[in-house]
């Protein structure tokens, strides 16, 4: 089954934001949307990013999605369970951040 995920869900000012960044607030999200659990089940997501946010920090991304990018071992596992729905600009990052989190790069968060 095929399930959509908001990550920005709860996120104060979203419409106003132009980046999602920090660490922290992507560990927040991967909390509140119970990641973890996700990373187990048997659906596909698609993780749909507002149009208003350009860019998606690399901390951002790997407190949100770098703990299920190592659980799936390949970039190919991860975006066969996670599909993302960006533009071209955050689509880079989200590459980026894959290759980090499985090399165990540790950008400053």
């Amino acid at each position: 089954m095929r399930k959509e995920i908001n990550i920005t869900k709860g996120i104060n000012n979203i419409s106003e934001l132009l980046v999602l960044s920090g660490r922290s607030l992507g560990e927040k999200q991967r909390e509140k949307l119970q990641l973890e659990n996700i990373d187990k089940d048997q659906n596909q997501y698609v993780i749909n990013i507002p149009n208003n946010i350009v860019s998606i920090n690399p901390s951002f991304f790997l407190g949100l999605f770098g703990k299920s990018v190592r659980f799936f071992k390949t970039k190919e596992e991860f975006l066969e369970k996670y599909k993302f729905e960006c533009n071209s600009n955050a689509l880079i990052t989200i590459y980026d951040g894959i290759n980090d989190a499985l090399n165990n790069i540790d950008v400053l968060g």
